[in-house]
This record gives C-alpha cells, structure tokens and sequence, in this order.
C-alpha cells in the first residue's frame, strides 16, 4: 500500500502538475506508468444514449474501435469488450431510448456487475458513468447511477464507481469554450464546475456516496477522419488509475530469483531478478543492478545529480521503454549490454571532473528529455536512435577526459 501511495503520487507530481505538457502528453506519459506497473483493470463504460461513450474510447485508445469491437459475450447480449494498455473495456448499450430497451440494457448490466471470476471477486473493477455535459435533462443517469449500478457494486461500492461528464466544449452551447486553446474560458470553468458541484449533491443524496466527477471532453469524431483533440481526458484516466484494486496492482505471475552478475574486477554480486509476465512478453528486470561496478548508470546518475529518486518518473520511463521494448529489438539484447559494460566508468569518471553538472544537465537537456518526448509520442525507434546517438558521444568524450586525466 506504501508503494501504491508513491506512485500516485509520482503521478501528481510529475505528470498531471506539469502545465508545460499538453493534454495529450500526460495521458501518454500515464499509460506508461500504467503500463510499467503491470496493472489490469476491467472497466464498464455505462451511460444515457448520445453521452459520448464511443468517442470517449476511441480517445483513449487512439484508435476507431468502439462501433466493431473484438469480441462479446453472447450472455450478455449487447456488451462488447475491448482490450488494450491492460485496461479491459466494457461498453454497455446507452440507456434512453425506449422502456422496453431500457429494460433488457439494464438486465445485462447488472447480470455483468454480479459476475465473478474464478477467485470469487467481482469481474467488473470499475463502472464509469458518462454524463452528457450538453445536456440539461440528465434524469435517466441518474436513474442510472441511483437504481441500476450503486445498489449492485457490493461493500466496496464507494471505489467501484467514476462518474465523468462528458462534451464539457458543448455545454453552454458552446458559446464560451476557446477553441484555439481548445479548453473553456473562465466563465465556461465556471459553469462546469457548479455541474460537477450539482451533480454531486444529487447523487449523494439519491446514494450517500461521495463523489466528485470529472469532466472532459473526447473530442468529435467524424467517421472515417481522426479523432479531434479531446480536452483533460488525462484526468479522466488518472483518476481511473487511482481506482485500480488493490489485488491488481501488482503484475501477475511474478518470481523472484537470484542472479549473479560479474563486474570488469570478476568479483560478482548476487542481485535479486524480478521475472514478470506483462502483456505476454517476458521482462528481466533486474533490481538494485545500477550498484554494480562500484558506479551507477548514467540517466540514474542524471536523475541523482538533480535530486530526484530511484522511483521518479524519468527512470520508471526509460526503465520500462528498456524492459519492454528495447528488450524484443533484433539488437536491443546487445545495445544493452554494451550499455551495462561502459556506463559505469563513463559515470565514474563524469564524476571525478568539475564540470560534471554541467555535462549532466547537457545529457539530460540533449538527450534524457528528447528520448522521454518520444517514449510518450510512442516513437520508440527514434527514442533508441537518439540513445545511440548518446552513447557515441560519451564514448568518444571519454577517450578525450581520459587523456586528461594522463596529462594531469
């Protein structure tokens, strides 16, 4: 639970407290820390009819996958499922739009809310309910919420359960939202924020629960065009991290063993080696390796030299682009090796200079930033270029401090 607390907040203060990074960026840089941690989550999208359900998984995903889907359940009728960054997607058929409609939808979604897997725990983690923030008459969410999906989340109802408002750039017609921004304007702001206040009057008095929603826009989607920016879905998401259960927040199938590593002085150290199992890749991840060698690599040595710790966004980035991605490469086996083996005097001997801060803050504004933009742009292959790029340098810098050293 100690770890779990950590990490949120190394999200708040490193991703979603960072107001030099778009929108865009932050929900990339979260599905990394998602995706780093091994977490799974099985998620319900529920809401009235033209809420913005679709739209809001497409955003998500970054992909028009909502209107086919990659499969159903054939018990559940018209739910489909989606899976994708460990994050499984349940979309329930919008409500509204007939009694008798409404009353099969209903039945599927409370059969999927009482289904259990084989531990006897509940299926569905969380149950997102997306509210239309156009919309005036949101009589039929809270139907929703009040009748249909608190009374059947069990004892754990209180994190069972997000409530989102959606389309925040329609509400007030539309007439205050600054679209060259593409963000409300103050009296916009506040106008969602006495919705979001309101809506969490009525549902606490309809439930007695407490909730406070968070409210988005997915952006409009033209079919068969790109998904137009969407506007603080990175806050939507995170808040959706947050409610992760406890039991899977840990990567699954997880052993922990012993292996030796040899230094260039053939003395060795056993280190402990976390074999995982994420996304079907098989990851070595080993703990505690940057004590190797009497030295430390050079983004932790980066990351040191400004202060910030083992577990701070950069490292957990360029660990996990390291043990999931460069990993699986045709090469990437022996550029990390080659890593592992000149590294440590190219920091040892960083450290001995006087100019080492300098050199740092040079590597980390040259390179570490340059490779973190392009981990959270999904461009791994110039992430891996750009560390290529780097390394040559400081081999060939290298060469150069150790001259003078000799000099000296």
């Amino acid at each position: 639970m100690e770890k779990q607390s950590e990490f949120i907040k190394q999200l708040e203060t490193t991703t979603m407290k960072n107001n030099s990074w778009s929108d865009k960026t932050r929900k990339e840089l979260l599905i990394n820390f998602w995706m780093s941690q091994g977490r799974k989550m099985n998620l319900m999208v529920t809401g009235a009819t033209g809420c913005g359900k679709s739209s809001t998984i497409n955003a998500i995903f970054n992909e028009e996958i909502a209107d086919v889907g990659i499969g159903s359940d054939p018990e559940t009728m018209e739910i489909r499922k989606y899976e994708q960054y460990n994050l499984i997607l349940w979309d329930t058929p919008g409500l509204g739009d007939g009694r008798e409609a409404d009353v099969r939808h209903t039945k599927n979604i409370i059969k999927k809310l009482n289904e259990t897997d084989k531990n006897g725990e509940f299926l569905i983690d969380l149950v997102l309910v997306i509210l239309d923030g156009s919309s005036r008459d949101l009589g039929t969410s809270y139907d929703l919420i009040n009748k249909v999906i608190v009374p059947n989340l069990g004892k754990e109802k209180d994190n069972r359960i997000l409530v989102a408002i959606n389309q925040a750039d329609m509400a007030m017609k539309g007439q205050h939202w600054d679209y060259r921004k593409n963000m409300p304007d103050e009296v916009l702001k506040t106008f969602l924020d006495k919705k979001v206040q309101s809506v969490h009057e009525r549902i606490k008095e309809g439930t007695g629960l407490d909730i406070i929603p968070v409210y988005y826009s997915a952006g409009y989607k033209v079919p068969g065009e790109k998904q137009c920016v969407a506007y603080n879905l990175s806050e939507l998401l995170y808040r959706i991290m947050k409610q992760v259960p406890e039991k899977k927040r840990k990567a699954k199938n997880t052993e922990v063993n012993k292996k030796v590593v040899q230094n260039k002085n053939k003395s060795t150290k056993t280190i402990p080696v976390t074999t995982a199992y994420s996304g079907g890749i098989l990851v070595d991840i080993i703990d505690g390796i940057s004590d190797i060698v009497d030295g430390c690599y050079i983004t932790t040595a980066i990351c040191e030299e400004f202060g910030k710790p083992d577990d701070c966004y950069e490292l957990i980035t360029l660990r996990n682009f390291r043990d999931h991605w460069l990993i699986n490469q045709p090469d990437g086996k022996e550029l990390i090796q080659r890593y592992y083996n000149t590294a440590p005097e190219i920091v040892a001997i960083i450290n001995r200079r006087k100019d080492r801060k300098q050199i740092y803050q040079n590597l980390r504004d040259t390179y570490l930033c340059e490779c973190l933009k392009q981990i959270s742009l999904n461009e791994n292959e110039k992430c891996k270029k750009i560390y290529i790029a780097m390394m040559e340098e400081l081999s060939k810098k290298k060469l150069a401090w150790e001259l003078e050293e000799k000099v000296k």
